[in-house]
């Protein structure tokens, strides 16, 4: 009887790691308030593309739908005004690889090594959140100090944004501060390909550093260089001209005022 007890036990667990071998789609919602001295709170809509669990890709909605329309089209939707608000990660688990992606209005893309360890604390606190039965565990990163829930019902060593390493999935995390907050919505098997960024140029926080304070000095600089003409959307759909002037003292307003980056050591002070 004990035997089969044990056979029983082996034979669940292998037929529920091979559910979440395949490629799965874990939606989160993502809450972040980009100003410290403003009460505004954005909700992005995040996805965690898991590829046999090993390759993952954590973008917005939008970045997934972007990323699509280039690899059929070679055209893709714009990227946020600042760099620091970009929220792009690929993680190779198996080479403990993970990546933080910008990319400028002109599509070029930089990686940046996340070489931060993440030092996991689990904690014998449990609860439940939705119909998971989750563990607390905290974790000091970016210069921000943060709370984890996680679940071994889903046998995945992965999370939002740069978050991995616990023995399951990260259903729910948020720094002390719930400057930033990341919610498991939706889990759902990914029936199709999963097209992300695999070249651009890799560089240091002290290189996007430059590359940003360089981008804030005058973010329409090079399109005044080439001599492009300048349009935004005017609400509905039309492309109207603006003022550059104007519109490079509205940008540099919106990166200067936006103060709160998540990784709150490589905070860029905009002058």
């Amino acid at each position: 009887m004990k035997k089969n007890k044990i056979f029983l036990f082996f034979l669940v667990v292998l037929v529920f790691n091979h559910m979440y071998s395949q490629n799965k789609t874990f939606k989160y919602d993502f809450k972040y308030k980009p100003n410290l001295s403003k009460d505004s709170i954005i909700l992005e809509k995040t996805v965690l593309d898991v590829k046999d669990d090993n390759l993952s890709i954590f973008r917005t909605e939008q970045e997934k739908i972007s990323d699509s329309l280039i690899a059929s089209t070679g055209l893709g939707s714009g990227r946020k005004m600042r760099f620091e608000d970009q929220f792009y990660v690929k993680k190779n688990l198996s080479k403990n690889e993970v990546f933080k992606s910008i990319q400028t209005m002109f599509r070029e893309i930089f990686f940046i090594k996340i070489k931060e360890e993440l030092d996991w604390k689990i904690l014998p606190e449990k609860n439940m959140i939705g119909t998971f039965n989750v563990q607390k565990a905290t974790v000091n990163y970016g210069g921000r100090n943060w709370t984890a829930w996680f679940t071994i019902e889903i046998p995945i060593q992965n999370g939002p944004y740069i978050f991995y390493g616990l023995p399951g999935l990260i259903i729910k995390i948020s720094d002390a501060e719930n400057n930033f907050i990341f919610n498991l919505t939706e889990i759902k098997d990914s029936g199709q390909e999963v097209y992300y960024r695999t070249k651009g140029s890799e560089i240091t926080w002290d290189q996007f550093k430059k590359l940003s304070e360089n981008y804030y000095s005058d973010p329409l600089a090079r399109v005044k260089s080439m001599g492009i003409p300048f349009k935004i959307d005017d609400g509905h759909g039309n492309p109207v001209s603006v003022d550059m002037k104007l519109q490079t003292d509205r940008m540099k307003k919106i990166i200067r005022e936006d103060n709160n980056p998540i990784e709150l050591n490589h905070k860029i002070k905009y002058e």
